[in-house]
């Protein structure tokens, strides 16, 4: 079984091809003056696309089309496709009247070609997995990987900056041995602030708490979880979340008040310290 990478993937790709006994070889990728582009796979009847669409998610949706069109022409059977972050999964709904859902527009496109299995990272919402049938999606947490990260710091409970995101939360406390729940959004009727407390009123005083999500685009959601985590008596907060895209000042906000930040390498970044090359070639593995 052959392993086709985008060039920008190749840290996982030596990675997860070892470990999954596959052969690695990369895409040829040609960016043209005028925007288009142009990839080039040699055909077989088997395959795994390892694709790291972020960034340039818009360029890397157009070469990743391209490739299973190109591998459809000669006759693929059989794609296996792993793509660590998943672009569009936060439009999993309509949010206004006259807008797409747009992940499913995507996964809807994606199942027009012979991809069995859509492998992936901590998807946005796991429901979204409902919006096309007949192809599998598997979404790999990995929850072992930020538990071994984290137990130095004896962690005493575990939030999600929402109820969306609980189920990070309970399933990594349940490895750490912590109290886990989530922050509920209130305003306060007189001057109008924000605050955030997390439900059932849960004891934060002198404890070492751990905010987990999927996504850190320009922080404002995880500094608003620290800030009131830390008004409300935390001793230490930590954050691990899975792709740190790190947006305009979102580094300098968030060294302002989290003892320290874990990432994985679905997006590299400096925070990117856990590695999932593990938990996706063992994804791999299970559905060739």
């Amino acid at each position: 079984m052959r392993l086709y990478y985008f060039k920008n993937a190749e840290d996982l790709a030596k990675s997860i091809s070892s470990k999954a006994g596959l052969d690695a070889r990369p895409l040829e990728e040609r960016d043209f003056p005028d925007g288009e582009v142009l990839v080039r796979v040699e055909p077989a009847r088997e395959v795994v696309i390892l694709a790291r669409l972020y960034p340039d998610v818009n360029k890397n949706l157009i070469k990743l089309f391209l490739t299973l069109d190109a591998l459809s022409d000669y006759g693929v059977e059989r794609v296996v496709l792993a793509i660590p972050y998943m672009p569009y999964a936060r439009q999993d709904r309509r949010f206004r009247e006259g807008e797409p859902i747009s992940i499913k527009a995507i996964l809807t496109h994606l199942k027009r070609y012979p991809v069995s299995h859509l492998i992936t990272v901590d998807l946005h919402k796991p429901y979204i997995g409902e919006y096309v049938a007949g192809m599998r999606i598997i979404n790999v947490f990995p929850a072992e990987r930020y538990a071994e990260a984290l137990r130095r710091w004896n962690v005493d409970v575990v939030l999600s900056p929402d109820a969306g995101s609980l189920h990070r939360a309970a399933e990594l406390a349940e490895r750490l041995g912590a109290e886990h729940g989530y922050f509920e959004k209130f305003r306060d009727r007189e001057t109008g602030e924000i605050f955030m407390k997390p439900n059932a009123s849960m004891n934060l005083q002198g404890r070492t708490v751990v905010i987990v999500d999927d996504i850190l685009a320009t922080g404002g959601t995880l500094v608003d979880a620290c800030r009131n985590a830390k008004l409300l008596g935390a001793s230490a907060v930590y954050a691990i979340v899975t792709h740190c895209q790190l947006l305009g000042n979102a580094r300098e906000r968030i060294k302002g008040c989290i003892n320290a930040l874990y990432c994985s390498n679905t997006i590299p970044c400096e925070y990117s310290s856990i590695d999932v090359s593990e938990d996706v070639a063992m994804a791999i593995s299970s559905a060739l």
